[in-house]
């Protein structure tokens, strides 16, 4: 028979194992943190960095470039004998993909087939004027950028692949 006293010194025991859990776990996470907030050590060549910067010594605080071979000095010279003179103009990181107002012949391709685009993903995609495969096949990274700040769908695109599954699909759909 189980009397009133075993139930309050189970209900103690079990009460004190919780508490106890409690602390070590509590001791654990404040040593995970410490331990991902220790102090590292740097090299040799960044001590030596940070000891002439503290002593404000700027001929020793650009450290000595490696010795290259004769190959990588040719090479280093022939690319800027061949260096346009022209300044380069920056390419932009993100890019808006060619749109359509409509989709061909009066009916988009069923965007579905790739797998990671619902169907509130394929809304926002026509919304945007992308109703076809080839359309997503033919995204550059910079159009992709340009998506995952328009749509919910951050890193999902190269994660999931969206474009190699849409080159995949157009081209297995492709009348031959």
């Amino acid at each position: 028979m189980i009397t009133a006293e075993h139930v309050v010194e189970v209900a103690l025991l079990v009460l004190v194992a919780y508490l106890t859990g409690c602390v070590l776990g509590y001791c654990a996470h404040i040593a995970a943190r410490a331990f991902a907030n220790r102090p590292r050590f740097e090299t040799r060549l960044q001590a030596q960095v940070l000891a002439a910067a503290q002593m404000n010594r700027p001929e020793t605080l650009a450290p000595a470039a490696a010795p290259r071979s004769a190959a990588r000095r040719l090479a280093g010279a022939v690319d800027r004998d061949d260096a346009p003179s022209v300044p380069q103009q920056s390419v932009p990181t993100q890019q808006r993909p060619p749109d359509l107002p409509s989709p061909r012949g009066g009916k988009p391709d069923d965007l579905k087939k790739i797998k990671g685009i619902g169907a509130k993903t394929e809304s926002s995609l026509n919304d945007l004027g992308v109703y076809h495969l080839d359309q997503v096949a033919a995204w550059q990274p910079a159009h992709i950028d340009w998506l995952e700040g328009r749509i919910a769908v951050r890193g999902r695109i190269r994660r999931e692949q969206w474009v190699e599954q849409a080159i995949l699909l157009a081209t297995a759909t492709a009348p031959t």
